[in-house]
């Protein structure tokens, strides 16, 4: 056999343990290559009736030098990096869900119902978008009314605007029309959430105030400290686009907010932390100080787990100090959880992740009272059960009883949400992911929750019916199709094993909607084009009475 053959070969006759354990390919070497990679201790089953080569047969390869302990430890910290950033990914947590499932149909890696999608004119609008100033796009009145939806639904949550200093500024502003100021891009800011929270669909007027915000703030010229007014508008800039954007462009834009509020020293304690300069501006409460640092680490960190890239750390791995509670506010709520969410950072190199247990009780014993909090708990949740899950760690029966109840608090939330036009970012990624970590629970108590959650995320995409929530309600349908599959090709083998036929009436009174063996070759095809789905290819799918479907829910009769 030629050399180019012999290194052609993929796989041996004989994988050694790690090999085989972890389904990679062996060379049958020992060590094997794949563990001197990887750092594995290589090692073969002794009643194995073939021999492992030894080394010296590689070809054309010098025998590897032992990996000093050093070395093996910086493989496995490797691996366990790769872990926890795939866990804390909801967006590869579901590929491999669905690839366990079926290699073949799973669906590909997408953060589906990252948000409600693009935001998309209710009328045609020809022509480029200029940017305006902010006293020609609409009129003072019109400003005050957006502003009081803003105050009134997102203030509560990321408290970080005076709302006295605001109106006063905003009659200052018009009062001065042909003068623009950086301030300009808080009250667009400000406005452009409150159109969001106020009307399904984007208007001109929504448009242009959001235009208008980006190019004050990215025509900027920075001179020295930022200002707290740039701060201000980046991290409504950021916010606006978590609920409305891509996921990278949301990445960048706060990582850029990040790098701004250091720049700023908002994340100092106080002035004796050091000895640079500080903020310009004098007049910044440290509490809304605290809450704007507060807000955009947690739009930082949670885009980046999101995605599995590096969030803006500084110095000292800090968090926000509590800020002064206010009447009527919840932000403390959001904040309080910031310190949980820091210690599942994937860089953080740990020796295992038993502490998650006892941490998800923490959080499941916090009180969280208004929708946009109680979906942020959700969402923390959710990432810890994930972290778990990759542990192989079993959850308590009596923990697992509190996080169902948790599960069906978020998915109410998300219908509220839903019903009163208050599309925050959780809205529906919440929902998705209740769907897939209920079916990775995968018992008789989580899959009763399961109707409840398909039939939330599909009302929020026929609320928001945008391509972004239509490709998320497709991906769980077809997740949950996968898994129905599944249970049925077990059930086959059950009765294969015990030689019972099953009755073709069976087969004749199946569900409408449920494929086939030889029809469900169409979901190969369905996943490989997932983007251009129509609705019309579930269709059927949409009319199943889940809350009827035994085989769906796993009931054994």
């Amino acid at each position: 056999m030629s050399q180019h053959n012999l290194l052609k070969r993929k796989r041996s006759r004989v994988a050694c343990e790690p090999c085989r354990e972890r389904k990679r390919k062996c060379d049958g070497f020992k060590p094997c290559t794949t563990c001197c990679e990887w750092g594995y201790d290589c090692a073969y089953e002794s009643q194995s009736r073939y021999k492992p080569r030894v080394t010296q047969d590689r070809p054309s390869e010098p025998t590897p030098r032992p990996k000093s302990p050093q070395r093996k430890d910086e493989a496995s910290d490797a691996h366990g990096l790769v872990r926890r950033l795939e866990a804390n990914s909801g967006a590869a947590f579901v590929r491999r869900m669905g690839l366990k499932i079926d290699s073949v149909k799973a669906p590909k890696l997408s953060l589906f119902g990252w948000n409600i999608g693009k935001r998309q004119l209710s009328s045609a609008f020809g022509g480029a978008n200029p940017s305006l100033p902010i006293t020609e796009i609409t009129t003072l009145e019109h400003m005050r009314r957006l502003a009081e939806v803003y105050f009134e639904k997102i203030d509560p949550c990321y408290g970080f605007i005076d709302r006295r200093q605001f109106f006063e500024r905003l009659e200052t502003r018009w009062q001065s029309p042909l003068v623009s100021q950086l301030y300009d891009s808080v009250l667009g800011g400000v406005a452009a959430l409150g159109c969001l929270f106020s009307q399904r669909n984007m208007t001109v007027t929504e448009l242009h105030l959001v235009e208008s915000a980006r190019s004050t703030l990215e025509t900027h010229v920075l001179s020295g400290v930022p200002p707290v007014d740039l701060l201000t508008g980046w991290t409504l800039r950021v916010s606006y686009m978590r609920m409305t954007d891509s996921p990278h462009a949301t990445w960048i834009a706060s990582s850029t907010l990040m790098h701004l509020v250091e720049a700023a020293g908002l994340h100092c304690a106080s002035s004796t932390d050091t000895v640079l300069p500080r903020s310009s501006t004098v007049n910044c409460d440290p509490s809304i100080a605290r809450r704007l640092f507060g807000v955009a680490q947690h739009l930082n960190m949670w885009t980046s787990f999101d995605l599995g890239l590096s969030q803006v750390s500084f110095q000292k791995n800090i968090v926000p100090l509590a800020p002064a509670t206010r009447a009527e506010d919840y932000t403390n709520e959001l904040l309080g959880l910031l310190p949980v969410s820091a210690s599942l950072d994937p860089g953080e190199s740990k020796d295992d992740d038993t502490h998650l247990e006892a941490t998800l009780s923490e959080i499941l014993d916090r009180i969280h009272s208004e929708p946009p909090s109680v979906m942020a708990q959700c969402n923390l949740v959710l990432c810890i059960l994930r972290r778990i899950h990759t542990q192989h760690f079993e959850v308590s029966p009596s923990l697992a009883d509190k996080v169902l109840e948790l599960l069906k608090k978020g998915l109410s939330s998300s219908r509220t949400m839903a019903m009163t036009c208050s599309p925050w970012h959780h809205m529906a990624n919440v929902p998705f992911h209740i769907t897939c970590v209920l079916l990775v629970m995968d018992t008789r108590l989580s899959l009763a929750i399961l109707p409840e959650a398909m039939q939330t995320l599909k009302f929020v995409a026929s609320t928001y019916d945008t391509e972004t929530m239509r490709e998320a309600w497709s991906a769980a349908c077809l997740l949950v199709m996968l898994h129905q599959q599944r249970r049925k090709d077990d059930i086959d083998i059950f009765a294969e094993t015990l030689g019972i036929e099953q009755p073709e009436v069976q087969s004749e009174q199946a569900l409408p909607g449920t494929p086939s063996a030889e029809e469900y070759s169409w979901l190969g095809a369905l996943v490989a084009d997932l983007p251009g789905l129509q609705r019309v290819d579930l269709e059927q799918f949409l009319t199943m009475d889940m809350a009827d479907n035994s085989a769906f829910m796993g009931a054994s009769g």
